[in-house]
């Protein structure tokens, strides 16, 4: 029996995960075309401006998001690969706590500082300081459920409810638009409607999601007997390469305004201006396909599982990333109608700029979903030099030394190619990152992944098998039971083993497999320093964790007397559903 995993539960999960990502990163540009429209029809050109000026204040909350959300992420996947899901849950209540922290604080802010934070973002004597003020008052109620939502969405995706977030997103879209109309048009409330409509729009959104989480159906809940305050340290060192990246973004930005206005003037910033306004739509495929990448990396990188994580990277390199290619392509062949919505006269300058740039800005985003895709990866390897490396190249090196030398010969043009040609040269610096951790030519998936030193379980303690049927259930026991001896367990125990894996498989089978298409039991024993592991994880329907003592204490005595038996002599068993996967651990 060939010692690996069949492809289809890793790529259909993969690939199941992505839509909600990619939604949930454009909900947020969404929602300010939205309040950008009601601001510019209903109030005038100044409202619009006011969210402007608000914008590096949101980037602020969006790093702090960031980083707790990534370091969150990455730590909960990987304790639920650790089985230890106790401690997954303490991670759960800690970042919740945290959030709470921050929002408050950010709220007070909002409410009764608003002077002083318009001070800092728009300076005291600007005409729209006012403005800011009232916009600000309206935003501090719901700074809170936004940033509790944002949290949620993570652990939402972990639960496998993609169904419970496209309902929200709906809500948010919804009640936002509502607001804005009610507030502006009927009460007159202008800015400060404007911003009291996206706090409802967050609160609709955070308690659609906050209802499953309390209702005891959730595998992550508030769970205070598991909280430990010293994992705020994990969170925030796993969380600060991509919180870096955000702010290593926001420096780009202004060294790039400064540069175009040098070389093209307010045509260029004009042109750069409605470009970067899609860009939550460019780089939602990406963003959406990463998030589920790490999602998975971090639960494999828990459970040490170099087989699982070389299909997923071979998923991700070869198919996700070709689809984000593709996308990119239809994107660039829409520069007309883009290009369109802002300006109408063909034969002005900022008119083929900005055609330009719809044409090459979307082609630099496969490379973007490489390079954030292996710097999350690294991340979970604790290649930290490799990452840094990336978080400073990504964020400001490449793209922009780039435009820097292209625009010295081209101008606009040139800055626009550094985009592609910058990107370009960071998945180079990838490529020779590996080579060095590796010290030779990284021509495999394994070589890509740089594992550090002892990393996982070694592949020739580890049996993998997958099972489709149940004629291939009928060989499963003699393979355990040779994989077993040949390490040096006793016989009993090899025996107790086999029988546990081929009647519990049988179970699946039966009573899972019925009539779903595609369904598969991913099987993996481990032999460790403790014992045997034997893990088991199918994309059959919910197993209600209460039939587990149907089936091993059954009212026939003869009945799965083998999973009978290793009961008695196992030292643990444990079930949670993850990511709309059944998992069942048994240690012997």
């Amino acid at each position: 029996m060939i010692n690996r995993y069949d492809e289809k539960i890793t790529r259909r999960l993969f690939f199941s995960m992505i839509p909600i990502q990619i939604l949930l990163v454009m909900c947020g540009g969404i929602n300010v075309i939205i309040d950008s429209a009601f601001a510019s029809n209903l109030i005038g050109s100044d409202a619009m401006a006011v969210t402007g000026l608000y914008g590096p204040l949101a980037k602020v909350l969006d790093t702090v998001n960031t980083l707790i959300f990534c370091g969150s992420q990455l730590l909960c996947g990987k304790y639920l690969g650790e089985n230890t899901v106790k401690h997954a849950k303490g991670i759960f209540t800690l970042d919740m706590m945290i959030m709470t922290i921050i929002g408050a604080v950010s709220t007070l802010l909002f409410c009764f500082t608003p002077d002083m934070l318009a001070n800092v973002f728009a300076g005291s004597t600007n005409p729209l300081h006012r403005g800011l003020v009232q916009y600000l008052k309206g935003l501090g109620p719901g700074v809170i459920p936004f940033l509790l939502g944002t949290q949620l969405t993570s652990f939402l995706q972990l639960e496998k409810k993609e169904k419970l977030g496209y309902i929200g997103i709906a809500g948010m879209f919804i009640s936002n638009s509502i607001c804005d109309y009610t507030f502006i048009k009927i009460f007159g409330l202008d800015v400060y409607g404007l911003g009291l409509a996206t706090t409802v729009s967050n609160w609709v959104y955070f308690t659609i999601l906050a209802v499953y989480f309390i209702s005891g159906k959730a595998v992550f809940s508030l769970d205070f007997s598991s909280l430990n305050l010293r994992d705020t340290g994990d969170i925030l060192i796993n969380g600060l390469p991509a919180a870096g990246t955000q702010f290593m973004l926001a420096v780009r930005g202004i060294l790039l305004n400064n540069l175009i206005f040098r070389v093209a003037m307010e045509d260029g910033l004009a042109a750069f201006t409605a470009v970067s306004s899609f860009g939550y739509i460019y780089w939602a495929v990406p963003a959406g396909i990463t998030s589920a990448f790490i999602s998975l990396a971090s639960i494999y990188t828990g459970e040490g599982d170099r087989s699982a994580i070389e299909l997923l990277l071979k998923i991700y390199l070869k198919k996700a990333v070709l689809m984000e290619t593709v996308v990119s392509v239809i994107l660039a062949m829409l520069c007309y109608p883009l290009t369109n919505l802002y300006f109408h006269d063909p034969s002005s300058a900022v008119y083929m700029m900005t055609m330009t740039g719809f044409i090459i800005f979307p082609l630099s985003s496969p490379f973007s979903a490489i390079i954030v895709g292996m710097r999350d990866l690294w991340r979970c390897m604790k290649y930290q030099t490799a990452v840094t490396v990336l978080v400073i190249a990504d964020g400001i090196g490449g793209t922009l030394l780039m435009s820097y030398v292209l625009a010295h010969y081209f101008g606009m043009l040139g800055i626009w190619l550094g985009q592609f040609t910058g990107g370009l040269l960071v998945v180079l610096a990838v490529y020779i990152l590996a080579w060095i951790h590796e010290k030779k030519i990284p021509l495999k998936i394994s070589s890509l992944c740089c594992y550090p030193e002892g990393f996982g379980v070694p592949e020739d303690s580890r049996l993998n098998i997958s099972v489709h049927s149940m004629e291939e259930v009928m060989n499963i026991s003699q393979s355990v039971i040779d994989f077993c001896k040949d390490k040096g367990i006793d016989t009993v125990t090899s025996f107790r083993a086999g029988l546990c894996v081929e009647e519990l498989a049988g179970n699946i089978v039966k009573h899972g497999f019925t009539g779903k298409a595609n369904s598969v039991v991913d099987i993996s024993v481990i032999k460790t320093e403790e014992g045997l592991q034997m893990k088991f994880k199918d994309n059959c329907r919910h197993f209600n964790p209460e039939e587990i003592d149907a089936i091993f204490d059954p009212s026939d005595p003869v009945r799965n007397i083998g999973i009978r038996i290793v009961r008695k002599v196992c030292r643990s068993m444990e079930y949670y559903p993850l990511l709309g996967l059944n998992v069942l651990t048994i240690k012997m």
